[in-house]
């Protein structure tokens, strides 16, 4: 555990196991330093590091890095990229997990209303009727879909509301159609709160839900398999708000659907601890995929076999 302070309050963080969450290539952890490639841009030599030890602890640098904001920052930043959340939303999820949290610190703006105000839910104006987003159906995604989950997009980025379980936009990721560059609307409900699809759960009501890390991997297993609606939770780990959600989805069994890596296993396996004895559980069977999205896109690769 090392020493950071986030708004005012020094708290105990465990960099290494948060970094270890996600995928590093070329990685080398000599101890009190991870040296890999860059998570910001393709590269074959490594020239990125995190000091996860000493005063500079959750100190980051990338040396070539092209974009003067992916250059170097602290932990909670480097946090923020690679979660594709607001620096605010990183220094809310720290204190959550590690301190104590300060509400007068972390007010959650511009609320433009207020759901279930207990739970801090901000939901925002507008995201309804969204048009076809050309990338998703690129990826599979077509309009039914879509239309089902309330996304859309346009011409440079597609646009994924994340909602209350009545229907209502809460947070919004947009990921651009030319990068893998996202990011999400700021001031708005923390991804910790809320749960990718589960307004399509509660309209739909199936016996069967896919749990998987991304909204392109939900929305696919709702194409894969007749009658299972897909969730996201945004990350490969569950928050304790996420783990409430789910509990009172108004489905019998859970297809543990993350990502096919060492990351995908660990969050199939908190979901195993957390909705066992609670649903039905079945781990889905990737073969050489590495997610849902992938296993749909070579679907009718599967179907000549």
């Amino acid at each position: 555990m090392q020493s950071i302070t986030i708004n005012g309050q020094v708290i105990l963080i465990d960099i290494q196991t948060e970094l270890e969450a996600f995928e590093w290539e070329n990685a080398r952890w000599l101890g009190d330093k991870l040296i890999a490639n860059s998570p910001f841009r393709n590269e074959r030599r490594p020239s990125f590091f995190v000091n996860l030890e000493g005063e500079l602890a959750g100190f980051w640098a990338d040396s070539g890095a092209v974009e003067p904001h992916k250059e170097k920052g602290n932990f909670v930043w480097l946090l923020a990229l690679l979660r594709g959340w607001s620096y605010e939303m990183a220094e809310q999820y720290l204190l959550e997990k590690y301190g104590y949290l300060d509400v007068a610190k972390m007010q959650l703006k511009p609320a433009i209303k207020r759901l279930e105000p207990e739970n801090e839910v901000v939901t925002l104006d507008g995201f309804t009727a969204l048009p076809k987003s050309d990338y998703l159906e690129s990826r599979g995604i077509g309009s039914e879909v879509q239309q089902l989950y309330g996304v859309g997009g346009d011409s440079e980025k597609a646009i994924m509301p994340w909602r209350t379980k009545e229907g209502l936009p809460a947070n919004i990721k947009y990921r651009r159609i030319d990068t893998k560059d996202f990011w999400y609307e700021r001031g708005a409900t923390p991804l910790t709160d809320l749960v990718f699809g589960q307004d399509v759960v509660y309209s739909e009501q199936p016996d069967t839900i896919a749990l998987c890390e991304a909204e392109i991997d939900a929305m696919s297993w709702t194409l894969l398999e007749k009658d299972v609606i897909g969730i996201a939770v945004g990350s490969s780990k569950l928050s304790d708000g996420q783990v409430e959600l789910i509990k009172r989805l108004p489905a019998e069994k859970i297809i543990l659907g993350a990502d096919n890596d060492k990351a995908g296993r660990k969050l199939n396996n908190q979901a195993k601890q957390a909705f066992g004895g609670l649903f039905k559980l079945e781990f889905a069977d990737y073969d050489k995929f590495k997610d849902a999205n992938d296993k749909l896109k070579n679907f009718s690769e599967l179907s000549v076999q």
